[in-house]
């Protein structure tokens, strides 16, 4: 955060941000943790940032019981509207942005929004629909994979994704990169989102996969280089998503390498017509 300001970067470049645990800001007084403490969650998060806001945040202070040790809460927090969840209209798209750490169950208030924005929306206009969320709902890593917050989101989110056709779901949280084919309910599916994990930007880049073998569903997943997304939106049928390379640790020293790890044309879901997966389409991928 500091290296950016100081660089202009945010004076330069809008910045759009989707909560993830750390932005929880659990922890206090120089890093001491107490469990019979409550704290006001996301202050930063809040006052630093100014996004296109539903109406004023509602924030209750949390219970550190809610969280482990390292920061990482156990089950939703008590945080509704502001900067958590939000939406926004960036020319041919449409970008949703959930919270990973507000309920999404169904009857929440995230949850009533949510289907009100997915119902709304103009293919007509903003053909492309994404969505960003700090947790996935799926991974190829070991880490993180049993937290409720991927579980329930698998469970209630991913089939509104697959029934209004979202094109994109980008997430964060696993230290590491990942990208799927298409794909809908574990399965590779044309009509479905495509799921990228972009979470090798500064952390250390060191997530061990969970199989040695590649999930059927997986196109690409790295372990070891830090890089950073680009999504151009060419027209309303074809869009270009990369992956380029700032670096990798080799022997603990960091090397600067900016070669693309992933490149790949994406064709809009909502104009694949529905079929099963065969080998021509696989072919065309």
């Amino acid at each position: 955060m500091d290296l950016m300001s100081k660089r202009d970067f945010f004076n330069a470049i809008p910045t759009q941000i989707a909560l993830g645990n750390h932005d929880l800001d659990t922890y206090k007084h120089g890093w001491i943790y107490d469990i019979n403490e409550s704290v006001e969650i996301a202050l930063a998060y809040e006052h630093r940032f100014q996004m296109p806001q539903i109406r004023p945040p509602i924030r209750e202070l949390a219970s550190l019981k809610g969280f482990t040790t390292s920061g990482q809460p156990t089950d939703f927090v008590p945080y509704e509207y502001g900067n958590a969840y939000y939406s926004f209209t960036f020319g041919p798209s449409k970008h949703i942005v959930l919270s990973s750490y507000s309920s999404f169950r169904e009857g929440s208030l995230q949850h009533e929004w949510l289907l009100s924005e997915l119902k709304s929306v103009d293919r007509s206009v903003t053909p492309w629909l994404i969505v960003m969320i700090h947790c996935p709902l799926y991974t190829t890593f070991k880490t993180h994979r049993r937290e409720i917050f991927i579980t329930e989101a698998q469970a209630i989110l991913e089939p509104l994704f697959v029934k209004y056709t979202v094109n994109f779901v980008i997430s964060g949280h696993v230290h590491a990169y990942m990208r799927t084919y298409p794909m809908a309910f574990s399965r590779r599916n044309p009509r479905g989102p495509v799921h990228i994990i972009q979470g090798n930007g500064g952390k250390a880049v060191c997530e061990p996969y969970y199989n040695e073998t590649v999930e059927e569903w997986v196109a690409v997943r790295d372990q070891s280089q830090y890089g950073y997304g680009t999504l151009e939106l060419f027209n309303s049928t074809h869009a270009m998503w990369k992956l380029i390379k700032t670096g990798h640790d080799e022997g603990g020293e960091f090397e600067l390498n900016l070669n693309l790890l992933d490149e790949i044309w994406v064709r809009n879901q909502l104009y694949v017509e529905e079929m099963s997966v065969n080998k021509d389409w696989e072919d065309n991928l």
